[in-house]
């Protein structure tokens, strides 16, 4: 089996992250002594826990029989996917792994996701045309993006992973990327997203929706008129640039207090 090169692999949050502070994009993926061992670097941060637990237990409620896709089944799925990245073997509480204070300050965010799930369950349809869900194996979930690996060219290629994939009724797709954040949305994941999926499945993507779970709002994007050659000339772009840079210099911003370096 060929070996995947993967520092020759694009997705939207590796080149967003490039475009957010080079420097950290460097730490994470070119330096020598840092990029190998990245992960001894990662600090727990209580909201990567809670994003990814809400994420964790709507791919789990996915897999599930349709009768069976109840609140109270849901909420099974979130003590499933309430985990640390840390330590997988680690039950609740997951105290400071999971980037917690106390017990309180989990018990906390834990209601705050349960709350998140009860409006996602209160607006989303009982059983949705399903395309395409990750697999339900939450905890190594790095197949869903092997799984995703396409060519650009014959230097680079791209990959990402999906939260859901709907069929419509005209046979086109439509992706759905669920958010955790208030009002996280980027026109470039949407394009970006359309183009991966339309590599992979042979299919049009019409729509890409940001489904906001914490106020229980879905916003759909038409994208249904941006070309994949359009599309493929900006990842291009954008990975040039990274390629011709040569000074990776830190951007002071709102997420410095975040970085893991």
């Amino acid at each position: 089996m060929k070996k995947i090169d993967f520092s020759k692999i694009y997705s939207y949050s590796k080149l967003s992250l490039f475009e957010k502070c080079p420097k950290q994009y460097y730490f994470n993926y070119l330096d020598p002594e840092i990029a190998p061992i990245k992960k001894q670097f990662i600090k727990p941060r209580d909201y990567k826990t809670k994003g990814r637990a809400v994420h964790g237990a709507i791919t789990l409620f996915y897999h599930l029989p349709e009768p069976e896709r109840t609140f109270e089944n849901l909420k099974k799925c979130l003590s499933k996917a309430w985990f640390s990245e840390l330590d997988l073997s680690q039950t609740m509480p997951l105290g400071k792994l999971g980037g917690f204070r106390d017990l309180h300050h989990e018990r906390t965010s834990y209601a705050q996701v349960l709350l998140m799930l009860k409006k996602f369950f209160d607006v989303e349809e009982p059983n949705p045309c399903l395309f395409y869900i990750p697999t339900q194996q939450i905890k190594d979930s790095f197949c869903d993006y092997e799984e995703m690996i396409k060519p650009l060219n014959d230097k680079f290629s791209i990959s990402g992973k999906f939260d859901r994939i709907d069929k419509l009724e005209d046979n086109t797709l439509r992706i759905i990327d669920f958010k955790t954040n208030k009002n996280e949305s980027n026109k470039f994941q949407l394009i970006f997203y359309k183009f991966l999926a339309e590599l992979n499945f042979q299919k049009p993507v019409r729509i890409v929706s940001f489904y906001y779970l914490n106020r229980g709002e879905i916003v759909d994007f038409d994208v249904s008129n941006t070309s994949q050659d359009q599309i493929k000339d900006q990842v291009l772009k954008k990975i040039n640039k990274i390629q011709k840079t040569k000074d990776f210099l830190p951007q002071k911003n709102k997420y410095c207090y975040h970085c893991d370096f």
